[in-house]
């Protein structure tokens, strides 16, 4: 990262699997040698620290690299009140060249949101991107899109299909383009016949059988559907129904604990999904929950995503060990 570069990132929406995909591949990178880097790279979570923290962390020296980056998960947490909104925006003013603070929210801030003001008033040294779920239509555009990123083609109807198996979930999507791709060899394109071959449908119960289990903290259950499932699927889009699981079930606690009135299908409607099926599922989950809890779980499920892309945990173990700490 050069001294032009910005200091203060927001990267705010609910495609987790895109800021994700962006914060490892586009913004890590910059930071030069990953082996060093990594020593100038702290992750912190909004719902589990302070502004003190914080403060700290940002004003620290970078080590080897020419700057360190500070990673904040949910820091709108941080803010609940005016008096530590003034506070996290002296904060913001106060960031050195030295540290690129990335500001990870995992909403869409409407733009008259002060945090959104702070960043438009400071667009010299600050920088934006919103991350939007793809749906309907713009799913299958999504599907083709990333398949002639990776060098290969999909027909529309396959596009089609692959979706609505995946209940338009990207990162399950993505995992599905490349075993399919690698099935067809890059020489032809994906047909509906190869998405009915080779891509498991998750609205056929078992999966969300088993992430049912793991909301409910039926650890046994959770384990035999999981046991059940890895005979035919591999373990990372597995994971990515876990992680899309918790996802929800944060959506939905933050609107009942804000907005407790509202039924179903307007909790789907702002949540951008394209039918309240998942949320008349997943919401008596949800009440079991505060959003303390579920933020936290978020954070391990982010550790063992990390750890499985490191490969320092076997794929199946890193489930084994995940679902039982779940449902503990």
């Amino acid at each position: 990262m050069s001294g032009n570069s910005p200091s203060i990132y927001l990267l705010a929406g609910n495609d987790e699997f895109a800021i994700r995909c962006f914060l490892e591949e586009r913004l890590k990178p910059k930071m030069g040698d990953s082996t060093n880097a990594a020593m100038d790279i702290t992750t912190l979570d909004g719902t589990i620290q302070n502004l003190d923290a914080l403060q700290a962390e940002t004003q620290t020296i970078p080590f080897l690299s020419k700057r360190r980056m500070v990673i904040l998960h949910n820091p709108l947490a941080l803010t609940r009140s005016k008096a530590n909104q003034e506070k996290f925006k002296n904060l913001l003013d106060s960031v050195p060249p030295t540290t690129a603070l990335v500001l990870i929210e995992d909403r869409i801030l409407d733009k008259d949101h002060w945090l959104m003001r702070w960043i438009q008033s400071n667009n010299k040294r600050s920088w934006s991107q919103v991350f939007s779920l793809p749906k309907g239509a713009a799913v299958n555009r999504w599907i083709q899109d990333q398949a002639d990123q990776l060098g290969g083609k999909i027909d529309h109807e396959a596009a089609q299909l692959l979706a609505s198996y995946l209940d338009e979930d990207p990162r399950l999507a993505k995992m599905e383009i490349e075993k399919l791709l690698t099935y067809v060899d890059f020489s032809r394109p994906i047909t509906e016949t190869d998405v009915r071959n080779l891509t498991p449908d998750v609205r056929d119960g078992d999966v969300f059988a088993m992430v049912d289990a793991i909301g409910y903290g039926d650890g046994e259950r959770a384990m035999f559907m999981l046991r059940r499932l890895l005979e035919d699927s591999d373990p990372l889009p597995l994971f990515g129904m876990i992680v899309r699981q918790f996802r929800l079930l944060i959506q939905i606690r933050e609107l009942l604990d804000e907005k407790p009135k509202l039924n179903p299908n307007q909790m789907a409607e702002i949540m951008g999904l394209s039918s309240s099926y998942p949320v008349k599922k997943i919401l008596p989950q949800a009440k079991l929950f505060t959003l303390i809890q579920l933020k936290n779980i978020f954070h391990q499920l982010s550790e063992v995503d990390q750890a499985m892309k490191t490969s320092r945990l076997d794929n199946k173990l890193a489930l084994d060990l995940l679902i039982a700490s779940l449902t503990l």
